[in-house]
């Protein structure tokens, strides 16, 4: 979707995309904040996963429209926001398809996909619990994993433009935050404290199978992350 939008949408309408940019600029920066409010009200993981990749699509939309309305292809803002925009294209690729690969797993063993069908399952289940909490950091932007080198620079391009300037991106930022508590609040209720759930104390540990699948996924986040 975002492909399209830069391969299509802004050279054929370069125009339109100046009068409407303000707007569809606002409207990037309330999916960024909304869907971040919205995964932190949900009680199901794989929805919850869903508003967060809406989420971290917000920041594409923001690195575009902040830039491509008023700036010209050499500026700095703009070339900061489009190696944003194309980093955070594949690094949201990779963090979500981590995220949803965990919770299929925790559904494979349990049956179930609700934040309040687990709890304490560091104690049962570490390995699958570090690497999860990994693609977890990763979707909040912490410095050295991947989810950082796509959504830094865009803050930084719309920090900068001419268009959105301090408050926007006070705004989009903000979502980062949102997104920090509910990641932590949801890392506690499922993966700390004790095993509330009788059906949780014999998950089975992780197959050479799925060693297969995640051991990409993991080299993908760190190599982004510290190779950018």
């Amino acid at each position: 979707g975002v492909y399209g939008f830069v391969r299509l949408l802004l050279p054929l309408f370069p125009h339109e995309i100046k009068i409407v940019g303000p707007w569809l600029l606002g409207l990037a920066v309330c999916s960024i904040v909304f869907a971040s409010l919205a995964a932190w009200a949900q009680a199901d993981l794989k929805r919850m996963v869903a508003y967060l990749s809406v989420n971290h699509l917000g920041y594409c939309m923001l690195g575009l429209f902040a830039v491509t309305a008023v700036s010209t292809s050499s500026s700095i803002d703009t070339q900061a926001a489009w190696s944003g925009v194309f980093m955070q294209i594949a690094n949201h690729g990779i963090t979500a398809a981590a995220l949803f690969f965990y919770v299929g797993l925790l559904e494979q063993r349990r049956g179930r996909h609700g934040l309040n069908d687990f709890g304490g399952l560091m104690q049962r289940t570490p390995l699958l619990c570090g690497w999860m909490s990994v693609a977890m950091f990763s979707s909040l932007g912490l410095p050295g994993l991947n989810g950082f080198v796509g959504e830094f620079p865009i803050l930084l391009g719309s920090w900068v433009s001419k268009l959105t300037g301090y408050w926007p991106t006070a705004l989009a930022a903000s979502g980062m935050i949102f997104s920090a508590v509910y990641m932590l609040w949801w890392f506690q209720r499922l993966m700390l404290g004790p095993v509330t759930k009788l059906a949780n104390r014999h998950l089975p540990v992780l197959t050479r199978l799925e060693w297969i699948v995640l051991t990409p996924l993991a080299f993908g986040i760190f190599w982004f992350g510290l190779g950018s």
